[in-house]
């Protein structure tokens, strides 16, 4: 066989001429028609055929060698090609920008064309496993070939891997220096902005100063945006590459670093993934000369290496722009200074300046201390700003003092002559009421006054001039006088109005708050709207009040200006009234704009009310049809194909009827909600007037908690839509099931005729393979052609024999087969005898664990005697055996002393008769296997002078073995341990009894493995990994530990050359860790020394340092004699050699075994033992009951009762009270009787299960979830949940390290679900505190906080009390709460002590202000199963799930179970209304308003009050009627209207889908009027014209599995998955939790989740964008490319955490972007083409998939039109690898029932379609 084509081809042409001539033989043709002749057989051209047969066979054998080694070559040559394009690339910083962008796009590239590649190369393999399954002759060469490419495919992986590396910190390096420059550039401009706007001096104006200040205040915000990018440069320079010194022109002082970032082997030479080593040469592009860890030179690829940091450059430049920021900062602090001190300096002079210009005259007595107090604050403030300001000096200072203490003297002279003044003014000023009495008498007196005066002014003429003035001053007086009497007469008028303004409002706004809440009664809302019209009306009668007192002030401030000036006013007064008229005035406003507001609200909400009862109770009653046409449907009972076709006819046409109404189901449920709404909003006004009134009058106004009418609609449409899909999975579930009855019906009528025609196959086999053992027969007498005729007779009889043998064979069948039915038979007896001896296996069962007990107990006793006698027998061989050995080294002395003279004499006379020994035979028996002398001495244990005593025979192997049994052996490892009477015990048999920690213990034993074997001490036996986990030495669960610990001592095999390494050598290659290394290595020292696993020996430390066993590394850690081990004792840390010295040796077997610690004082924790130093180390326990527990004043009991709390039990909510039955019930058994949810009943045994035991809080019993589901305390679909959450006490395990973590750590290290941790957590805590899962018992939070289980961002999650918080359903309330809250609303059981959550009786009456319920009639019917077998009852469910009872069965008597109940609800204005409730689903019908809707009549009515009918015949009455829907879109061109409109099978096919189609309406839109913003939320299947998502269209085949990802994704980066029915968006927990995507696709969605809520920043906490996470290499260029197109796509890109739309601009000035990729979002027809179209099967890009969506009127989702069958005529590559999705619907397509009816069952003269061409562009079917 060939190597290359070339030889191969060579060998084809040969053949070929082989072939050719075997044809064109003579000979063979005359031998076969001589043959032919002779022989009455057609079977005599065998051995011609069989040369034929060889020639074709091997022609074959060539063409598939040439063809596989050509495509393996061709793969080679590709994969060469990619590795030489990536080796020749410059990863320098020259033009760096420019070819980082491509490079990224070349890769990206390059990986998708990896994996397309990797795909083809599957393919290869299998085509080579192939040929070689089948024996391929030249499978060695095949093997060659495809070894060579698989090594070359490894080498291209790991360059993709070191270019992601280089991509990523190239791509940092040039972000560094562009954000470094920019940084630059802007605290340049900033520095000139500074420098030149803020200049000031002390001629600045105080308005210019002020102004300035507040703009240096800006710009010092603005400035210091620049301090966290300068720290952040700072920080990342610290870690850029270096990228000049690779280029060959980059000349260096220092020697380079360079770092490995793969593994590269180079002849005998090798370096590691990151190692480093010192660049010598780079004169090359592609290799450099790198002088690797070992000193040695080699070449190596570029592309593998990398200069790490520091950088230089970087760090200077960040440095300098760190500096020149700090210079920015001083400057404005300078600045600062400097404006605030002229600031206080010019109010100081202002102050000056004004005090310095009072007088006596100028100065009230009110603001004489504010005048000097402002002086003082503005000096001191002057005082302590001047100081480091530029523009005082010491000089100014002091002048300011001086100015300073001249105003103070000033002030104090006018202060001192003040009070004077004030007792004149005074006696100037008489009281407002002195002025109201004796106003005019004082009048009459002036005037007399006067007269006196004139006469005494005829007398005395000297006192004329002051006459005048008296009298000037006196009717200044009397016209005050004046003003104040008429000012008092208008505000006693002013007063009054108030007074009625006032209780006229308050009456109003008393009635205004009367209500909280609107009602659902319709006549009720009407009488409110006109009670508020009244209002209106009364309110607009008195507004007279509010003009008359407007009047009166303003009378009141007219008067009061007409006062001088100069005298007091009464000022404040009035502006008090002024205060109070404005209060009113606004008040009285406030109350007609809320009238009108809530008239305005009741009118809306009576027409939505009035439209969503109507359109419910319709749907309702059609519900309650289609239930009753399903279950005659599911009770029908058929036995042939036909009549299963016909049935399944009728349930397609009933199914498409209900999932045709869904939409009419949606509608209602949004009625709900905008009923909903609009109540809450109303409630809202309500209440935001009532608070402001409280705020306003500071009154606090009484409120009662009702429940609002919202929650009542709300729960209605939720009734309804679960009622709805309850029907619509029956009726799903029946249709699949009748599917796949047709289904195995007709493939259980194909494959009989397939097994008959298989049976004739086989016959015919069977005849070919005589024939073809006749003709092998023929083929063998090919030589002996002269001998034919005996060769016939002899081919005659042998034919002969052979049928004799044939028929003796039939016989032998015929007697197997009776045999066989015998045995047949007999095997169904004994099955049924063994059947009935099962009854009595647990008898047989219990008796031989019985007698298995005693045999352990004899067992056990034996062994002790064993030992004991076993122990006195080795000391007896011991010292028989060293009799022996003394007795044969006498022997052999004596006999070399007597044979020395022959010996000699013989040397003599011939020197060249030497006694030698074999070298084979002088064989020592090593550690774990045979070592030869010669080994030994090559590697220094023995000499060259013993080998050649050892060679002639001058010693022995044992007595050499002797000298060098601590090589050989070693002295021996830690065998166990030994406790007074108990004897020598294993490692595991003292970590089981708590005697050894278990990480100790595990050290022990890998110490075991790593130096040979592990020992049982108890037999002194040593054994393997394996064997003693077979035996019980150790634990399965230690096994993978240990085995790795035994490769030390057997060698670790290296994947590559097969050969055996050391721990050193498997520490480089990474296959264990350092901390490992260095421990086995020390107890290998401590025993012998470094074990080599080649020759299994122990070699000296600087032996196995030179035979590179271990590195320098190893070799000075080793020397340092670290602490690896622990003591058992004291716990602390210890090495191997200190802890064999407190070893004692057992005398009879000489082995090492540690004494057993004193075992401490424990108490009972949650799951085993507490020591008490562990209560003392988490601050349970003081010093001081330590001291009281030794000396014998507190027991154990004691402690375990003092923290009870800690150590067993905890309060958390242990069962249900149920108020109806007064009784306690566990939650499972509550969620059984229908009292709870199953949702709401595993969060609460979730939260006991993590809270440490599960409950039974009827017999107060605390249980594991094991011990529980054995009792019955939870089923079946509970268990595995619940012991998951059961690890939060237990602790979780670590995958990478092992160690046992507490449930915070698993919520960081994601093993558990961050929201489901929390619950768990939080349950934790509210129930007694943190359980530490090491140690068994909680702790506090601040000892969580030290160990690591908690933290204080935890805490604050836990502590906000946030929707995201409250996991926990209260289910009275319909509330979500947290664990806290509802513990705060549950009882303590006065029995048993435990806490038990309340279920309210509903049956009672709830009493409340506006309404109360009193039950009047309940019926209730519930079906019980019993188990045959074991007795226990079970519900209808629970049977059907046990294969107890069939699916009719199951739907018939589920039916039968009903809960109806009537009620009589009274409403606060009195009147009642009977109303009938089911309490399964909560669904209420209103019997008078069905009566009054003509559901029922009055005849029905009285049936049912005079018992003639019963309360479910009466409730199944009124939901009776049913109605169709109407289902409208809107397209945008006439494409996808045609296609909707006339799907690929050209008219739709039942009669169902006719209906649907008949009922859809497609209105034509412009693009414009489209809604761009919005993801593709929904498919729509044109077959059955139906609205389904996206994971359903997977599921039916109608998308493949990629494209309906990426759907997905671009829901969750732009906002969350969107649930088709609502539109509502949710996050991917919710999600899976409404079914709407499985687990799986949400562990797939959750990076694009991340793109809408954020990238955690590790570093800083900050959310990043999905744009800076590509930046930061935190998300995959593809995938961030994907979000960033769907987000820009869909609106804009999207900021983290608030979800706002950001444009490409704006993303460009933040960074996000560069104008590159801004500019590649923006050319949409550039975007990947990542999506298969559901419709036409071609790839399209998101934008295109989004412009041939069609748009659901009202909702405005987007839904994309998908077909099985394209619309180009292509079909669809994904059906067929999931035939069975569709379970029925699409199956029957396949099989030809479906594709039947495409065919023949459509009438089309009986349907047309028309264009109508009016305004509305209306497109519809009839």
């Amino acid at each position: 066989w060939g190597d290359d084509a070339a030889t191969i081809e060579q060998q084809i042409l040969s053949q070929n001429k082989l072939h050719s001539s075997i044809q064109r033989s003579h000979e063979v043709d005359h031998a076969r028609d001589e043959l032919v002749r002779t022989i009455e057989l057609t079977i005599t051209g065998a051995p011609w055929s069989g040369n034929i047969k060889m020639s074709f066979a091997r022609t074959g054998q060539l063409r598939e060698l040439q063809n596989i080694i050509e495509e393996i070559s061709r793969a080679i040559m590709w994969v060469n090609e990619r590795e030489e394009e990536e080796l020749v690339f410059n990863w320098g910083d020259k033009n760096i920008d420019v070819y980082i962008p491509k490079k990224q796009e070349s890769y990206s590239k390059l990986m998708s064309a990896l994996e397309e590649k990797e795909k083809e190369l599957n393919k290869l393999k299998q085509k080579v496993d192939g040929l070689l399954k089948n024996n391929h002759p030249a499978s060695d060469k095949i093997e060659a070939y495809m070894d060579t490419l698989q090594t070359q495919w490894s080498w291209l992986l790991q360059i993709t891997k070191c270019i992601h590396v280089h991509l990523k910190e190239n791509a940092a390096y040039s972000q560094f220096f562009k954000e470094a420059n920019e940084t630059y550039s802007k605290l340049q401009k900033d520095h000139e902005i500074i420098r030149k706007k803020f200049t000031c001096d002390k001629g600045t104006p105080l308005e210019n100063l002020t102004e300035l200040l507040k703009n240096l205040e800006r710009e010092k915000e603005r400035v210091m945006e620049n301090k966290r990018p300068v720290k952040h440069l700072v920080n990342k320079s610290k870690s850029i590459v270096r990228l000049r010194p690779r280029n060959p022109e980059e000349k260096s002082s220092t020697a380079v670093i360079v770092q490995a970032l793969c593994d590269f082997k180079q002849d005998q030479k090798g370096i590691l993934k990151g190692d480093e080593g010192i660049l010598k040469d780079n004169s090359q592009r592609s290799k450099w000369q790198v002088t690797g860890p070992g000193g040695l030179d080699m070449l190596i690829p570029s592309v593998c290496l990398l200069i790490p940091p520091p950088n230089p450059l970087s760090i200077g430049l960040a440095n300098k722009n760190e500096q020149y920021y700090e210079a920015i900062m001083g400057i404005w602090n300078q600045l600062y200074i400097n404006i605030k001190s002229l600031i206080s300096w010019q109010y100081c002079v202002k102050d000056i300046n004004h005090i310095n210009s009072l007088t006596l005259t100028m100065m009230r007595p009110e603001e004489y201390r504010n005048i000097i107090k402002s002086l003082e604050t503005h000096y001191q403030e002057f005082l302590r700003n001047s100081h480091g300001s530029e523009m005082f000096g010491e000089d100014e200072k002091k002048k300011m003092e001086s100015q300073y203490s001249g105003a103070q003297s000033h002030y104090d002279t006018l202060v001192i002559g003040l009070p004077t003044y004030s007792d004149f003014l005074d006696g100037l000023t008489p009281s407002l009421s002195t002025l109201q009495t004796a106003s005019q008498m004082f009048i009459e007196g002036m005037f007399h006054l006067c007269e006196m005066v004139v006469v005494c002014c005829g007398v005395v003429c000297c006192f004329t001039v002051e006459r005048s003035c008296l009298l000037k001053w006196f009717c200044n007086v009397v016209s005050v006088c004046m003003c104040s009497l008429g000012r008092l007469s208008y505000l006693q008028n002013l007063l009054q109005s108030l007074i009625q303004a006032e209780d006229v409002i308050k009456v109003h706004e008393a009635r205004l708050t009367e209500k909280e809440t609107t009602s659902l009664d319709l006549n009720e809302l009407e009488r409110y709207r006109a009670t508020l019209k009244q209002m209106k009306s009364d309110l607009e009668h008195k507004r007279d009040l509010l003009t008359a007192m407007e009047s009166d002030l303003a009378n009141a401030v007219h008067v009061n200006s007409q006062i001088s000036a100069s005298l007091h006013k009464c000022d404040v007064d009035l502006s008090k009234y002024s205060e109070l008229v404005t209060q009113m005035s606004d008040r009285w406003r406030r109350i007609q704009t809320q009238i009108d507001s809530r008239v305005w609200d009741l009118e809306k909400q009576e027409k939505q009310l009035r439209h969503f009862q109507q359109s419910s109770g319709v749907v309702d009653q059609w519900i309650d049809n289609a239930r009753q046409r399903q279950d005659t449907l599911q009770t029908a009972k058929f036995s042939n194909i036909q009549a299963v076709m016909e049935h399944l006819d009728q349930q397609k046409v009933l199914h498409s009827e209900i999932k045709g109404k869904k939409e009419k189901v949606e509608d209602v449920q949004k009625d709900a909600d905008t009923c909903a709404a609009s109540i809450k909003d109303y409630e809202l006004q309500l209440a935001s007037y009532s608070a402001g009134l409280e705020t306003l009058l500071n009154i606090p106004i009484k409120r009662t908690m009702l429940q609002s009418p919202a929650t009542v609609v709300r729960q209605e449409g939720a009734d309804l839509q679960s009622r709805y899909i309850e029907l619509l999975t029956r009726s799903s579930d029946y249709y699949k099931f009748l599917g796949e009855m047709l289904k195995n019906m007709e493939e259980l009528k194909t494959s009989m005729i397939v097994q008959k025609s298989q049976t004739h196959y086989t016959e015919i086999l069977s005849d070919r393979d005589a024939l073809l053992i006749k003709l092998k027969q023929l083929e063998q007498d090919k030589s002996h052609q002269g001998h034919y005729k005996e060769e016939l007779n002899r081919i005659k009889v042998s034919l002969e024999t052979e049928l004799r043998n044939k028929q003796r064979l039939q016989e032998e069948r015929d007697k197997m087969q009776k045999d066989f039915t015998y045995w047949k038979s007999q095997y169904e007896l004994k099955e049924t005898q063994m059947r009935q001896s099962d009854s009595d296996k647990g008898k047989m069962e219990r008796e031989r664990l019985s007698l298995k007990s005693e045999l352990e107990r004899m067992i056990v006793e034996l062994r002790t005697v064993e030992e004991r006698y076993k122990g006195r027998l080795q000391s007896s061989e011991r010292e028989v055996s060293d009799l022996a050995l003394k007795r044969d080294t006498l022997e052999k002395e004596l006999r070399r002393r007597q044979q020395r003279p022959d010996s000699m004499s013989i040397q003599t006379q011939t020197d060249e008769k030497v006694v030698t020994v074999d070298p084979s035979k002088l064989v020592f028996d090593g550690v774990r296997r045979k070592v030869t002398a010669h080994q030994l001495c090559d590697c220094g244990i023995i000499s060259k002078a013993t080998l050649e005593q050892l060679l002639k025979g001058k010693r022995t192997v044992e007595d050499v073995a002797v000298d060098i049994q601590l090589s050989l052996k070693g002295t021996g490892v830690i065998a166990g341990m030994v406790r007074g009477p108990q004897g020598r015990m294993s490692i595991t048999e003292a970590k089981t009894k708590n005697l050894l920690s278990k990480e100790s213990a595990l050290m022990l034993l890998e110490a075991q493995a790593a130096t040979g074997h592990i020992m049982d001490p108890k037999f002194n036996e040593k054994m393997s990994v394996d064997v003693a986990s077979s035996r019980g030495v150790v634990d399965t669960d230690d096994r993978d530990a240990l085995m790795t610990a035994e490769a030390a001592s057997a060698g670790f095999k290296d994947p590559y050359t097969g050969k055996l390494l050391s721990i050193g050598q498997a520490l480089k290659l990474k296959r264990l860790d350092k901390e490992t290394a260095l421990r086995l290595l020390q107890a290998q020292e401590s025993v012998g020394g470094i074990l080599d696993p080649v020759l299994s020996v122990f070699l000296p430390k600087d032996l196995a340092l030179d035979r590179n066993l271990i590195d320098e590394d190893l070799y000075r850690a080793l020397n340092k004699k670290p602490a690896c081990y622990l003591d058992p004792v004291t716990e602390k840390k210890i090495s191997y050699s200190d802890l064999m010295l407190k070893c004692r040796i057992e005398p009879a077997s000489g082995m090492l075994l540690l004494s057993a610690p004193e075992k401490p004082m424990t108490v009972q924790g949650l799951r085993g033992e507490v020591s008490v130093t562990e209560l003392i180390n988490s601050n349970l326990l003081s010093e001081t009951d330590v001291q009281k527990l030794n000396q014998g004043k507190l027991s154990s009991k004691d402690i375990e009762d003092k923290l009870k709390n800690y150590l067993h039990g905890s309060n958390c909510i242990a069962g249900i009270y149920d108020e109806a039955n007064n009784r306690a019930m566990t939650f499972y058994q509550a969620m059984k009787d229908g009292l709870l949810r199953q949702g709401t009943t595993l969060e609460l045994l979730e939260a006991q299960a993590a809270s440490g035991f599960m409950i039974d809080p009827v017999n107060n019993v605390c249980l594991t979830v094991d011990e529980a589901w054995k009792r019955g305390l939870v089923g079946k679909e509970f268990k595995d949940k619940l012991m998951s959450a059961e690890r939060a006490v237990t602790g979780y395990k670590d995958p990478h390290t092992g160690k046992t973590i507490s449930l915070f750590q698993a919520i960081e290290k994601d093993l558990i679900e961050k929201g489901h941790g929390i619950r768990l957590l939080e349950a934790q805590i509210a129930s007694g505190g943190i359980i530490d899962p090491k140690e068994s018992h909680r702790i506090d939070v601040d000892i969580a906080y030290k160990r690591g289980y908690f933290d204080e961002e935890m805490n604050e999650i836990l502590s906000y009390e946030g929707d995201d918080t409250k996991g926990f359903f209260d289910p009275n309330t319909q509330e979500n709460l947290t664990y806290l809250q509802l513990k705060e609303r549950c009882i303590t059981d006065p029995k048993t002590g435990l806490v038990l959550l309340p279920l309210r009786d509903k049956t009672k009456p709830q009493q409340t202000v506006q309404q109360s319920s009193q039950n009047t009639i309940l019926r209730k019917r519930r079906v019980v199963i019993v188990d045959p077998d074991t007795g226990i009852e079970m519900t209808v469910r629970e049977a059907y799930h046990k294969e107890l009872i069939d699916y009719d069965t199951f739907l018939s008597l589920s039916e039968q179970e009903c809960e109806w109940e009537e009620i009589t609800i009274t409403a606060s204005d009195g009147s009642a209304r009977l109303v009938v409730v089911d309490r399964k689903t909560g669904t209420q019908y209103d019997i008078q308003d069905s009566l009054d809707r003509g559901i029922i009549d009055q005849t029905s009515l009285e049936q049912y009050r005079s018992g003639t009918l019963t309360l479910p015949q009466f409730a199944d009455l009124i939901t009776s009627n049913s109605n169709l829907s109407e289902l409208t879109m809107t397209a945008r061109n006439m494409e996808d209207v045609a296609t909707c409109s006339s799907p690929p099978q050209a008219r739709p096919s039942s009669p169902t889908v006719r209906k649907r189609f008949n009922n859809i309406s497609i209105i034509f839109s412009p693009p414009e009027e489209f809604d761009e913003g919005s993801p593709v939320a929904a498919i729509f299947d044109t077959e059955t014209m139906e609205k389904i998502t996206i994971p359903e269209a997977l599921r039916r085949g109608l998308v493949d599995a990629i494209t309906a990802q990426r759907l997905l994704e671009a829901q969750a980066c732009t906002g969350g998955i969107i649930n088709p029915t609502n539109g509502q968006r949710l996050n991917l927990q919710d999600a899976v939790h409404q079914s709407i995507i499985d687990n799986d696709m949400a562990t797939k969605l959750k990076p694009a989740q991340k793109a809408f809520m954020g990238f955690e920043d590790m570093k800083t906490k900050r959310k990043m964008s999905a744009a800076e996470a590509m930046k930061e290499k935190w998300l995959p260029y593809e995938a961030g490319q994907r979000f960033l197109e769907f987000q820009y796509l869909t609106g804009g890109l999207l900021e983290p955490g608030t979800g706002q739309q950001t444009s490409i601009e704006e993303a460009i000035r933040r960074g996000w972007l560069d104008g590159r990729g801004a500019q590649k979002l923006q050319d949409t027809r550039s975007h990947a083409k990542n999506l298969t179209c559901p419709k036409t099967k071609l790839k399209i890009s998101y934008k295109e998939a989004m412009d041939s969506c069609m748009v659901e009127e009202g909702k405005g989702m987007k839904m994309l039109q998908a077909s099985s069958i394209s619309t180009k005529g292509i079909s669809s590559p994904y059906n067929v690898s999931n035939p069975g999705s569709r379970s029925g619907s699409r199956t029957g397509s396949r099989t030809g029932s479906r594709s039947g009816s495409r065919r023949g069952s459509v009438d089309y003269s009986s349907s047309y379609s028309s264009f109508t061409t009016s305004s509305s562009n209306t497109f519809s079917s009839n």
